[in-house]
């Protein structure tokens, strides 16, 4: 059997997997491309201190550890630990002792952060209308099949645990689709979340 090659256009032209591989490896330059140019217009370093900057915005307070940061972005706890050191260097996060446990600090973004995490992150935006053209049933369609690849890099240790609907434990997977204990409903695909507040972790 032929060795297959991925990025080979002639095994693409035959091999529909390698041609979604490749269109995925395209989509990721392009956030790529879209984040590097963000950072560069506010004077921001690296493209983690945009992802850092957003996430800070939106996450509760118990998931802004480095600790957890290093989880959720799949990279050490010291390329984080250096590009949260540049942020608080310029002034735009702080570490707070998180009580009772005076060995870790949770991560708060001063004024001055909070207000370019929010320019930094309309990085997404050329994406966000991208996808907002796709027919809502279609989008739906597309949310399910991207979650299970996810899911699946997931279970073969390629990235860490997502905190989405196929990891967790309130989540069942029905003869009529997909169903949430938490919530007690069954749920359409465009229901599904790749980030969830409720999310308990699945019993192996």
């Amino acid at each position: 059997m032929a060795k297959e090659f991925t990025f080979n256009p002639a095994q693409q032209s035959s091999n529909t997997a390698s041609k979604i591989v490749a269109a995925l490896e395209r989509l990721s330059e392009a956030f790529r491309v879209l984040m590097w140019q963000e950072a560069k217009q506010h004077g921001i370093s690296s493209t983690i201190q945009v992802q850092l900057l957003t996430f800070l915005l939106h996450y509760p307070k118990e998931q802004k550890t480095i600790t957890y940061l290093a989880e959720h972005f799949n990279l050490t706890k010291a390329t984080i630990s250096d590009a949260v050191k540049t942020l608080e260097q310029k002034g735009y996060l702080k570490r707070e002792v998180i009580p009772n446990d005076t060995r870790s600090h949770s991560l708060v973004l001063t004024k001055q952060g909070k207000s370019l995490a929010a320019k930094v992150e309309q990085f997404a935006q050329p994406m966000q209308k991208t996808i907002a053209n796709i027919p809502s049933a279609q989008q739906a369609y597309l949310l399910e099949q991207l979650m299970e690849i996810i899911y699946d890099l997931n279970c073969n240790d390629v990235i860490n645990v997502q905190h989405m609907c196929f990891n967790c434990n309130y989540y069942e997977q029905k003869s009529r689709g997909h169903y949430c204990q938490f919530v007690k409903k069954n749920l359409k695909a465009a229901d599904l979340r790749v980030e969830c507040p409720e999310f308990l972790l699945a019993e192996a």
